[in-house]
């Protein structure tokens, strides 16, 4: 997001939630293993692209943003527009709003991103409100399962696969998963990730691809750019932000920090501040 007045925060003992609010006039997020889900408030419509899709959004549609490509959205006739966004930081979508046994990695996807769903828009502003007042975690974690696992039901689809896997390999991906997940500041080898895994390298690479639609770097990136949000929410200075999630120097952080989410990480820092 571009505009000063955009809100930023982390509801109280919310690990997995980043809620922004306000107007603005354009911004470009390239999500990496989270999903973006909103509404627009107000009278105005946004533009938004992903790829060669090209969509108008208007006030009350829902918007819900998978990670398989960078979006954008710019005003219409210079008139900035009003939204509530929720930041899920999450590969495994699923795992919100199901037992984790019962669905497979990061294979929910949006193929229609903008979603004329009155009923769904009421039960999102209901969900954000619940997140903005003192409610407690423990509701706001049922609000928000019962809430993808309808959103999930009614406008997703599954990421196609293209090979079986067995239950070994699922056990592989796992702990390859955790072995990133638990350690993103390590500067991981690929030829170390495929023995702790226990798979070929290749194999391992191709399973990534299909499961998350991320290589195991980008993933990995993913989670030190979490970890960097985290940090500089409770005001780490920028430089030992970096150092402390992996980054080779701040240029790299700030890199691939605006890249994610469309703010530096100072912008970041100050406005979530604010908020």
């Amino acid at each position: 997001m571009q505009e000063d007045p955009v809100r930023m925060w982390r509801p109280s003992g919310e690990e997995r939630v980043l809620l922004m609010a306000g107007p603005t006039s354009q911004y470009r997020i390239d999500p990496r293993g989270e999903y973006v889900f909103g509404i627009l408030d107000g009278e105005n419509p946004m533009r938004s692209r992903r790829g060669r899709e090209r969509r108008l959004v208007q006030p009350g549609q829902l918007v819900a943003w998978d990670p398989s490509a960078a979006h954008e959205g710019s005003a219409v006739e210079g008139h900035p527009w009003t939204s509530r966004l929720m930041v899920v930081e999450v590969a495994d979508l699923t795992a919100l709003s199901h037992d984790p046994e019962s669905n497979s990695l990061a294979d929910v996807v949006f193929p229609e991103p903008v979603l004329d769903d009155p009923l769904l828009a009421a039960s999102f502003k209901d969900l954000f409100q619940a997140f903005e007042s003192a409610s407690t975690q423990l509701e706001r974690n049922e609000r928000l399962a019962e809430w993808l696992q309808d959103l999930i039901s009614r406008s997703s689809a599954v990421r196609p696969r293209r090979s079986a896997t067995s239950r070994r390999e699922e056990r592989a991906l796992q702990v390859a998963f955790d072995y990133i997940g638990d350690q993103p500041e390590r500067n991981v080898g690929l030829d170390e990730l495929a023995d702790a895994a226990g798979l070929g390298k290749f194999r391992l690479i191709r399973l990534f691809r299909e499961r998350t639609g991320l290589p195991p770097h980008a993933l990995q990136i993913a989670h030190r750019i979490r970890l960097a949000r985290r940090l500089l929410e409770d005001g780490e200075p920028i430089a030992q932000a970096a150092a402390a999630v992996g980054f080779v120097d701040q240029s790299h952080l700030h890199r691939h920090f605006e890249r994610s989410l469309g703010l530096t990480p100072a912008k970041y820092q100050q406005r979530f501040r604010r908020g």
